[in-house]
C-alpha cells in the first residue's frame, strides 16, 4: 500500500453523493473513510452533491444526505448546510456553463461525435454491452435528434495512475470504456464531464472513491489530458474497497439496497452504526462506537483490499440495534 505523500499544499477532498435514492451502508462507509482520511491529515473536506441526474432526483433523497451525515456525527468544511442552501447556491445546475465550456474544448478538437444508438442496440451488437463503435465514422451532425455525444477514445489508449491503496494501475480505456458518453440524449452533461469540471474548479487534490469507479477515474484523466487540465493529473487518488452483496455486485440504490434511513427506523443507533462499520473493515475488537473513535483508529494501511460480502437483503439487518 502506498502512503499519501506529504505536500506543502493542503489536502482537499470531497464527499460527492447523488440524491437519486436513499443512502445505504456502502455510501456511509465511503463517507467514513473519506472523512477520517482527510481529518487525519488536517485537510479540507467539502460536501458536493451531484444532482445533474434530475430524472431520479427527489427532495426526500436530498434531505436524506444531510440527515445521514448528521446521524453519523461527521463534519465538513465547505458546502451546503441544508437542502435550501444547496438548491440556492450549490446545485450542479448552477454550474452548467462551466460544464459546457469543458465539453466545447472536446468539440473543437473533433473529439466528440453523435450517436443515437439505444442500450438494447448496443447490447445486441456487443455481448458485454461495450460500445461497438457503430457511429464513430458516420459523421452525424451533433444536433442530430435523439443522439448522445461520445468521446473518441483512440485505440490502444491506456491510462496509468498511482493509487494509495492499489498502487500503480494501468487501465486500457479503449477496452473497458470505449468511446464513452459525455452528453446524454436528453442534453444533460455526463458524470465524467461534470465531476472533472467540479474537481478542477473546487481545487480538489485528493479524490477518495470506491474501486468500482476506477474506470471513471481513467476516463476523467483522459479528458483532462485532452482539455489541458494539467492540475487534475497531479491529483492523489484513493480507491477504497466497496461493500457488495453475496452475489458479488456492489450495494446499489437502483437495486433497492437497504437504506440507512430504514435501518434507523428499525432501531439502528449511531453507536451501532460505527460498530458495524468497524466490523466491516475487520476491526472487530477495536471498541469503536463513535466517529471520533473511528478517526483515532483509522489508518490507510489498515483498509483491506476487499470487503466481505454483505448478507442477503432479507436477512441482512433483521436486528440493526445489535450489529
Amino acid at each position: 500500500m502506498q502512503l499519501i505523500p506529504q505536500t506543502e499544499t493542503k489536502l482537499k477532498t470531497r464527499l460527492a453523493p447523488t440524491p437519486s435514492g436513499y443512502l445505504h451502508l456502502g455510501n456511509v462507509l465511503s463517507f467514513a473513510i473519506t472523512w477520517a482520511l482527510v481529518r487525519k491529515r488536517q485537510g479540507i473536506l467539502a460536501l458536493r452533491i451531484d444532482d445533474l441526474d434530475n430524472v431520479r432526483f427527489r427532495p426526500e433523497y436530498l434531505q436524506d444526505i444531510f440527515d445521514t451525515l448528521d446521524f453519523m456525527g461527521i463534519d465538513y468544511d465547505e458546502g451546503p448546510r441544508n437542502a435550501k442552501d444547496f438548491e440556492q447556491h450549490y446545485s450542479q445546475h448552477l454550474r452548467l456553463p462551466a460544464y459546457r465550456a469543458l465539453l466545447d474544448k472536446l468539440v473543437q478538437q473533433n473529439m466528440v461525435y453523435a450517436c443515437p444508438c439505444s442500450r438494447s442496440q448496443i447490447a445486441a451488437a456487443s455481448p458485454q454491452s461495450l460500445y461497438p463503435f457503430t457511429c464513430r465514422e458516420k459523421q452525424l451532425a451533433l444536433h442530430t435528434a435523439g443522439a448522445a455525444w461520445r468521446a473518441r477514445v483512440p485505440f490502444n489508449t491506456s491510462v496509468t495512475l498511482k493509487d494509495s491503496i492499489l498502487g500503480n494501475c494501468t487501465i486500457k480505456l479503449d477496452q473497458v470504456m470505449p468511446d464513452f458518453i459525455v452528453r446524454r440524449k436528453d442534453g444533460i452533461l455526463a458524470y465524467q464531464i461534470a465531476s472533472l469540471s467540479d474537481d478542477i474548479s473546487m481545487g480538489i487534490n485528493l479524490i477518495v472513491r470506491g474501486q468500482d469507479l476506477l474506470q471513471s477515474t481513467a476516463a476523467q484523466l483522459f479528458l483532462a489530458t485532452q482539455t489541458g487540465a494539467a492540475s487534475f493529473a497531479k491529483t492523489q487518488f484513493v480507491h477504497h474497497p466497496v461493500l457488495c452483496t453475496t452475489s458479488g455486485s456492489k450495494l446499489s440504490k437502483s437495486d433497492d439496497a437497504l437504506s440507512v434511513s430504514e435501518m434507523r427506523k428499525a432501531g439502528l443507533t449511531q453507536e451501532a452504526l460505527w460498530i458495524k462499520l468497524a466490523r466491516i473493515l475487520g476491526w472487530k475488537d477495536a471498541g469503536i462506537t463513535t466517529a471520533q473513535e473511528f478517526l483515532d483508529r483509522f489508518t490507510l494501511q489498515d483498509l483491506p483490499l476487499q470487503l466481505p460480502p454483505a448478507i442477503k437483503r432479507d436477512n441482512v439487518y433483521p436486528h440493526p440495534v445489535h450489529p
